[in-house]
């Protein structure tokens, strides 16, 4: 290796087909990310949902996740998808009931399981979406997206994000981090889905 040289032998993951990329329309300039509830060094991936403020030019990013097995109105523990941004002190809803996250184990290879401190007080099946609530209730979510992350984005000082304003045919089974029916709303017509 020549000297004064330093190479990145850690290549960045390739990027899968997430939806029609010559759909995707950017936002002018970056927004700075509000990396206050984010652990320093996780990823945020592409086509992450995220709430701009564009009057202050910041970013949070929305904490959603997805069930990967059904369980019971009185489970308190549930197997969610790997690499979410779930964290201790927390709280999940449904839209109607919710709970405090309490603990998170990621030993399993497959899925990551969370801990709540009650029961959600609902079922939840296969693929639900559940968001970050503003309280135990589980009815108002924290955050709501009004725009998705354009690249990958390591969460450290300084972290700015470049905002999509607008994506067609979004393959939501290969999103990293799911998107709910509120931020769909949210979102509008300027994004669209393909049917799973």
């Amino acid at each position: 290796m020549p000297a004064g040289f330093k190479y990145n032998l850690n290549a960045e993951p390739v990027i899968e087909e997430l939806c029609r990329f010559e759909t995707v329309f950017r936002h002018s300039g970056g927004f700075n990310l509000d990396d206050s509830s984010l652990v320093e060094g996780s990823i945020i991936p592409v086509l992450a949902p995220i709430a701009v403020d564009f009057a202050t030019r910041k970013v949070k990013v929305v904490k959603n996740v997805t069930i990967v097995e059904a369980a019971t109105a009185t489970a308190t523990e549930y197997k969610i998808a790997k690499n979410s941004l779930v964290s201790v002190g927390m709280f999940l809803g449904t839209g109607s009931k919710g709970a405090e996250v309490t603990a998170i184990d990621k030993t399993n290879a497959d899925y990551d399981l969370i801990t709540v401190g009650a029961t959600i007080g609902a079922a939840v099946t296969i693929d639900q979406v559940l968001f970050e609530s503003t309280a135990v209730g589980g009815s108002t979510p924290k955050n709501v997206a009004n725009k998705l992350n354009y690249a990958r984005t390591k969460v450290e000082p300084g972290a700015t994000i470049t905002a999509v304003g607008r994506a067609y045919e979004i393959i939501e089974s290969k999103l990293k981090l799911p998107i709910s029916d509120k931020d769909k709303a949210s979102l509008g017509d300027n994004f669209m889905f393909q049917p799973q």
